[in-house]
């Protein structure tokens, strides 16, 4: 055997044949003496036998990442057969869609790699040094499969720095215009996949998007918080809902307003901070039938979640003076630090203190193109409640 090789410490084998996918670096007992950052290599246990193969980073505090239990070689071969998996198990989704996830990184068996798919546009991000250096591996089979017009890399995210990477924003295939017009449930939305929030849409929500316009009676009064490019209000809108969308992002609310017209409803956008406006509703005497509060990943640590308690303690708090007898609420968080007790303790403390009963009606989380792995937490970061109020 060569020098390709990492080594656990006692015991910790039995996490990762059992399918968790993460070793962390002082579950080490040695590195081989030819690894170097970035490598593909084999992880053994303590007595020398093989576990698993995977890319090792010798910066990141994840220092093992799992490609596969099965000692096969990792080559085009390999990425070929992972991509088409992925795909093939978002088929059900095309009858209502043609904007997907296609790979969730550790989900779908490629740690470090995130492909979103919007019609003839692939957009992906590389969050590991390993995946960044097997590109030529992956790259070539994603073009093959899918076909695009363009594939553009938004590896722009500030988490790259801990595997010593820059941020990068490149074409990668052919050519990316700057938006892309996307078809979710019968509506039309436009994608700025060069400079939106993640990779340009809120894929992730999609089937939250669908429970809440179930929800809304035409006439009612929606309220979207947070609202990015307003999906949430168009959907109600479109049932004929009276729909109010709070953005801080001017670029953002620019083409919100431009699908809305192409869904042939009107949503009104307020350009400010969901936290300073809040008390502005309350002191116009705006009263809302449903809301949705859904605020951006505030926590994105366990040391930070105690902000973002009281971030949600603060939101539902300033939201539920708003809220109609059986006005409905639904509120989310996207770490998964923040569990669904934790979630629902924050909620409870905010209604408490209003003195306001609220039932619990539905316990969601992310679109299945984002599927949640039952050997790997983490994999479940959004976490929703909907509630109403009594």
């Amino acid at each position: 055997m060569d020098g390709r090789w990492v080594k656990l410490q006692p015991g910790k084998d039995k996490k990762v044949r059992h399918f968790y996918p993460f070793v962390f670096r002082d579950e080490l007992a040695g590195v081989g003496p030819q690894v170097n950052d970035g490598d593909l290599v084999r992880l053994l246990d303590t007595d020398g036998r093989f576990v698993a193969w995977g890319t090792y980073s010798a910066t990141s505090r994840i220092a093992f990442r799992t490609l596969t239990l099965n000692d096969e070689p990792i080559d085009r071969a390999f990425f070929v057969a992972r991509l088409q998996a992925a795909w093939q198990r978002r088929q059900p989704l095309m009858t209502v869609t043609n904007a997907f996830r296609v790979v969730h990184a550790e989900a779908d068996f490629l740690p470090g790699l995130i492909v979103d798919r919007y019609a003839d546009t692939v957009v992906v991000q590389v969050r590991t040094l390993a995946m960044e250096r097997l590109k030529p591996l992956w790259l070539e089979p994603l073009v093959e499969l899918f076909r695009p017009q363009g594939v553009l890399e938004r590896s722009d995210m500030e988490g790259r720095r801990e595997e010593g990477l820059p941020p990068v924003k490149q074409v990668l295939y052919g050519t990316v215009p700057p938006r892309v017009d996307i078809v979710e449930h019968g509506l039309r939305f436009l994608v700025d996949v060069w400079d939106g929030l993640k990779t340009g849409f809120y894929l992730d929500q999609r089937d939250n998007r669908k429970l809440m316009q179930t929800l809304v009676r035409p006439g009612e009064r929606f309220l979207d918080l947070f609202a990015y490019t307003g999906a949430f209000a168009i959907y109600a809108a479109k049932t004929g809902a009276e729909s109010v969308a709070v953005e801080q992002r001017p670029s953002a609310i620019a083409v919100g307003q431009e699908q809305a017209r192409f869904n042939g409803v009107t949503v009104a956008f307020r350009c400010g901070n969901v936290f300073d406006e809040l008390p502005r509703f309350f002191a116009e005497g705006a009263r809302f039938d449903a809301v949705v509060i859904d605020p951006p990943a505030i926590a994105k640590s366990k040391r930070e979640l105690d902000s973002l308690k009281w971030a949600i303690w603060k939101l539902v708090h300033g939201v539920l003076p708003l809220l109609n007898d059986g006005g409905r609420m639904l509120v989310c968080t996207c770490t998964y630090h923040m569990d669904w007790t934790t979630l629902m303790e924050a909620v409870r403390l905010a209604a408490s203190d209003r003195r306001v009963p609220l039932r619990v009606l539905m316990q969601t989380t992310q679109s299945l193109d984002h599927p949640v792995r039952l050997h790997l937490p983490e994999s479940q970061y959004l976490r929703c409640l909907l509630l109403q109020r009594d």
